[in-house]
């Protein structure tokens, strides 16, 4: 408050000083001046409007542990090789750090497989995403400003997101991503014994009856009578009545806000919302995807706060050390004589 006073007077100084000196130029002097003021403002001001979230198109290997089975492209990778834009990176046992082109990171767990490309594609098992990447599965993709989250895909393709901090909004895809490996092989039967050409398979005979039925007779037909048929108790008939579209219409999309979690199952179809326990907080920070690493994620600072605010007095169980502050010496101001 008090640094922003002297500021705000500074302003307000220079923007009186510069309408003043601006009426008195010429007219084409002042449509320059505005232009020129105007870029300014601009340049100064592009980097709060800029979004946040940028296009990963690679990542780097950062750490790799438990053994060496982190493949890209089915190539055994080590540190500092790089994942480009359509590349797969997959876990056999280990587990590993990824650093996005865009700053973020990323961790996998064992048994995963993840694809590098407008989003990070997780086909299977767990990625803790910091930062701004969109992660994705065939069923759903990820929206994200700069946040802690987790999303799993089990070998049924179930889906489980999960944020730690900030928000993110997860919305269905419009239709399933699927890669071209991923493709069942289509094609048409070839014949793989030379001597018996194929043949297409022939439609059952149908069986022909020589009996003949009688024809109807015009002048004998008389119009048929309705049914007069009464309940055969006093409950009234059952209905039944299509559901209306509102009752069966699945959410697009959904925001989950700090320490909450979303299921999504195998046809895309968007869970209920539900909050974090505080041993579920708890076990993911004691998991595989906190433990062991020798870097720790650049939001975790931010995580504890969540954690704080969600669980007022429970125990954080990632020790972050203090950041040590600089000794600056202070100098002597004068003493004024009253």
């Amino acid at each position: 408050m008090y640094l922003w006073n002297p500021i705000q007077n500074l302003f307000q100084s220079f923007s009186q000083k510069f309408s003043q000196n601006l009426l008195r130029l010429p007219r084409q002097k002042q449509r320059v001046a505005l232009f020129l003021a105007g870029v300014c403002i601009f340049a100064l001001a592009a980097p709060q409007i800029a979004p946040v979230s940028a296009q990963s198109t690679q990542a780097s290997v950062q750490e790799i542990l438990d053994g060496n089975q982190v493949f890209i492209q089915n190539q055994r990778a080590s540190l500092n090789d790089v994942a480009r834009q359509q590349q797969q990176v997959r876990t056999g046992n280990s587990r590993t750090a990824l650093l996005f082109n865009s700053g973020a990171v990323a961790r996998l767990s064992a048994n995963s497989v993840l694809k590098i490309g407008q989003c990070a594609q997780l086909k299977r098992g767990t990625i803790l995403i910091n930062g701004a990447v969109n992660a994705c599965s065939s069923r759903i993709t990820t929206g994200v400003r700069g946040t802690t989250y987790l999303l799993e895909v089990d070998e049924s393709g179930n889906q489980l997101v999960k944020v730690l901090e900030g928000e993110v909004v997860v919305k269905r895809n419009s239709t399933p991503l699927i890669d071209e490996d991923d493709k069942p092989a289509t094609g048409k039967p070839t014949n793989t014994d030379n001597t018996k050409p194929l043949r297409a398979p022939s439609s059952p005979k149908v069986k022909q009856f020589n009996q003949r039925f009688p024809q109807n007779n015009p002048q004998q037909s008389r119009p048929l009578e309705p049914l007069n048929v009464e309940p055969a108790s006093d409950k009234p008939v059952l209905k039944v009545e299509p559901s209306s579209p509102s009752q069966t219409k699945q959410p697009d999309e959904v925001v989950l806000k700090a320490g909450e979690k979303v299921e999504v199952d195998t046809q895309g179809a968007l869970g209920i919302i539900l909050q974090l326990t505080e041993n579920e907080f708890v076990g993911l920070l004691k998991g595989n995807l906190f433990q062991g690493f020798t870097k720790q994620i650049p939001g975790i600072e931010k995580v504890r706060a969540v954690f704080n605010g969600l669980f007022p007095g429970g125990d954080f169980p990632i020790s972050i050390p203090n950041i040590p502050t600089p000794n600056i010496p202070v100098p002597n101001l004068p003493r004024f004589p009253f």
